[in-house]
């Protein structure tokens, strides 16, 4: 690939509702998988999802124990839809602007879950370990796709 080449776009605009989805067959089961993961994660209390739901109230235990109560539910509860609606359309060769939208909440959640468990900073590069570096390569690869996504909605 010359410098200065594009990648084909991942998601293309086809009239104003409705973006054709050129994912390879890899792709899709990458984010099949991770999201499986990511619904079995939210209906426990694993730390990895602790930036899905950062605390409103600072350092106020009490405050945010309230808000937790108020709203936690709802909050997993509609985390779980935006799942549930992009595994149903993972396949599809188009999805509609409401089905993009809960594409990129889905992956975002995903890379910053995946951004936790490696504590990924501005200043991460790639970590030692054969295991971290192949999920470093996942976190950057769905920042791939996700950027995709972002400016085929911006078109």
């Amino acid at each position: 690939m010359a410098f200065g080449r594009r990648f084909k776009p991942l998601f293309v605009r086809i009239n104003e509702d409705t973006y054709g989805v050129e994912l390879s067959p890899g792709q899709r089961e990458l984010i099949d998988g991770l999201l499986e993961q990511l619904t079995d994660m939210l209906d426990g209390n694993n730390p990895a999802v602790r930036r899905l739901f950062p605390t409103p109230y600072g350092d106020d235990d009490e405050r945010n124990a309230g808000y937790a109560v108020l709203a936690g539910a709802e909050l997993i509860d509609n985390r779980q839809a935006a799942i549930a609606q992009v595994r149903a359309s993972l396949h599809a060769d188009a999805v509609t602007t409401e089905e993009l939208n809960a594409w990129m909440r889905s992956v975002n959640d995903l890379r910053l879950v995946i951004g936790t468990i490696l504590d990924v900073t501005e200043e991460t590069v790639e970590p030692e370990g054969e295991a971290d570096r192949e999920l470093f390569h996942v976190y950057e690869h769905l920042g791939f796709i996700l950027e995709h996504m972002v400016e085929a909605l911006t078109e």
